[in-house]
């Protein structure tokens, strides 16, 4: 990933940020860090603030106080219109429910952002999504609408769209959850791919096997903190927090 003793680019970085629901701490002092073309799986319970933090990298979420700095950019508590294209524009977002366009076809699901935002014409941005399209294994698909698809289909669109904007960072929120079972495979191949490709990563995700096989790093998350950290192999054989262990012995018994 990087060369001999060369220090790696850190394209997402928190510093003790918080965020609060009303009364309710749901981000405790997160101290994160993400180096380009790393695979970051974050896991842990529901209500831990998984997909809150991964909402705040994307100004999806304001929060209260701390730091957030994408790709060179700081992203503040409350960040304006312009502020939030700039991280937008090379920070991609796979939501757990595809938020596809249902009155557009596939193909014009994935054209829209480049044209609009990218200001690609609109010949290259359709020979691009193709691209993607034939790359998710879904070409055949590119003039039907999202309602015409299996869920599985929607999210492999969705990843498809996300790439369209030729992300830096590509970010996961849950994006196997809402899929039956049979589905989940092709979805995690395509993510797979991405990560042999050096996309950097970051997936909060319940899938057990991906964090295992796939990521660089697992985070593991807890009542809004960061319990523990480290390479796969370490955080699943030898987890070092009883919190930690009690969480893999639950969730690892149903994988």
């Amino acid at each position: 990933m990087n060369g001999l003793g060369a220090a790696p680019e850190i394209l997402i970085e928190t510093r003790n940020l918080n965020k609060y629901f009303g009364d309710r701490h749901v981000l405790k002092n997160i101290d994160f860090r993400v180096a380009k073309q790393e695979v970051v799986a974050l896991i842990g319970p529901s209500g831990s603030g998984k997909s809150t933090l991964l909402r705040c990298l994307n100004g999806l979420e304001t929060y209260q106080s701390g730091s957030i700095v994408i790709l060179g950019h700081r992203l503040p508590p409350v960040a304006t219109p312009q502020q939030l294209k700039v991280i937008r524009r090379d920070v991609g977002m796979v939501f757990q429910n595809f938020n596809l366009f249902p009155h557009m076809t596939v193909l014009q699901n994935i054209i829209e952002a480049p044209i609009l935002v990218r200001k690609l014409p609109k010949r290259l941005a359709t020979d691009m999504a193709e691209h993607l399209l034939a790359k998710v294994g879904l070409a055949e698909k590119r003039h039907v609408y999202p309602n015409q698809l299996s869920g599985g289909q929607k999210q492999r669109v969705a990843i498809a769209r996300a790439l369209a904007m030729q992300p830096q960072i590509l970010l996961f929120d849950e994006p196997t959850s809402a899929l039956d079972p049979e589905l989940v495979g092709d979805v995690l191949a395509v993510m797979r791919q991405l990560a042999e490709e050096a996309m950097t990563m970051v997936v909060v995700t319940h899938e057990m096997q991906f964090a295992r096989e796939v990521s660089c790093r697992v985070v593991f998350l807890a009542e809004g903190q960061i319990i523990e950290e480290g390479s796969p192999h370490e955080l699943f054989r030898h987890p070092q927090q009883e919190r930690t262990r009690l969480f893999l012995e639950r969730v690892l018994v149903r994988h």
